[in-house]
C-alpha cells in the first residue's frame, strides 16, 4: 500500500525544489572548471550492498539513503570521469508521488508566463515512475495514469524552470514480459515524451540496443544484452544498470572526440 507523506513532508520536498540554485559570486572561477550542481529524484538505480538494484522496476522497495548515496556516487564518478566536476545531491522521495508533489503548490497549477525569467543554472536528474509499473501498457486505467503523469511532469518540469534549474528525466530500462510495445516501461516512456512536448524536459540514460523483441504471442526473441535482465524479464542485473549511469554520464557531460 502506497504511504501517504503528511503536508509538512511534502512542503520540505518544495522547498528543495523552488530553492535557487547555488552559484558562486564573483568571477573568481571559470564554466570548465566550476563543478556543475545536479540534484537527484526519485527511484535509486544503485543499490549500496550490491551495485545493483536487485528487484523488478514497479516491485516497490526502500528508498533509502544510502541507495539514493550510491547512486548520485556513481554519477558522480562516471560524469567526472568524462572531465566535468559536480557535484550530486540525492533526495530521497520516500514514498511522495509526482502527483502528491505537484498538488502540494498552487493546486498543481503550472506557472504563469511572466514568472520565466531565471536561467537553467542547476541540473536535475528525475527517476519518476508509473504508479504501476507491472500492468501492460493497455491495461484498464494505464493509459489514464500515464496521461496524469505526463501533465504533473511537465508542471513539476516548468516550475523547475522558474527556479533555475533544468531538468531531465531517466529512461526507463526496457522489459520483456509483455509484447513489444504493450509493456508499462513503454507507458511510461509515452508519458515521458508527452511530458517533453509540454515542457523544456529532457530525457537521458537510454539503453542503444533492445534487450529483445515480443510478438503478440508472447514468443520472446532475445536482443543484445538479453541474458542481462532476469528470469522474469524485468530485472536488470549490474552491467545493464552501470550502462545506463554511464548513459545519464555522457547526456551531461559529452565524451570529447578521439583524436588521431
Amino acid at each position: 500500500m502506497k504511504r501517504i507523506l503528511p503536508a509538512t513532508t511534502v512542503s520540505a520536498i518544495l522547498a528543495s525544489l523552488v530553492l535557487s540554485a547555488c552559484g558562486g559570486g564573483g568571477d573568481s572561477g571559470t564554466p570548465a572548471t566550476k563543478p556543475l550542481a545536479l540534484s537527484m529524484y526519485g527511484a535509486p538505480i544503485i543499490s549500496a550492498s550490491s551495485g545493483a538494484v536487485a528487484r523488478a522496476q514497479g516491485v516497490q522497495g526502500s528508498q533509502s539513503m544510502a541507495d539514493a548515496e550510491a547512486t548520485a556516487q556513481a554519477l558522480k564518478r562516471a560524469i567526472e570521469a568524462n572531465g566535468l566536476p559536480v557535484t550530486v545531491t540525492p533526495r530521497v522521495m520516500d514514498g511522495t508521488t509526482l502527483h502528491q508533489i505537484v498538488m502540494g503548490e498552487n493546486n498543481g497549477l503550472p506557472p504563469t508566463p511572466d514568472q520565466f525569467k531565471t536561467d537553467p543554472s542547476e541540473w536535475m536528474i528525475v527517476n519518476f515512475q508509473l504508479d504501476d509499473m507491472v500492468s501492460r501498457a493497455d491495461s484498464p486505467g494505464q493509459g489514464e495514469a500515464a496521461e496524469q503523469f505526463a501533465r504533473d511532469l511537465a508542471v513539476f518540469v516548468q516550475r523547475a524552470a522558474v527556479a533555475g534549474k533544468r531538468v531531465s528525466a531517466v529512461m526507463p530500462m526496457m522489459t520483456c514480459d509483455a509484447p513489444t510495445g504493450f509493456t508499462a516501461a513503454n507507458a511510461l516512456i509515452a508519458a515521458l515524451t508527452m511530458a517533453a512536448n509540454n515542457s523544456s524536459l529532457g530525457i537521458v540514460g537510454g539503453i542503444g540496443s533492445p534487450l529483445c523483441d515480443v510478438d503478440r504471442d508472447g514468443k520472446v526473441t532475445p536482443g543484445i544484452d538479453f541474458e542481462h535482465l532476469g528470469a522474469d524479464l524485468r530485472t536488470p542485473d549490474a552491467y545493464l544498470l552501470n550502462e545506463q549511469i554511464q548513459s545519464i554520464a555522457n547526456a551531461i557531460a559529452p565524451k570529447p572526440a578521439a583524436t588521431k
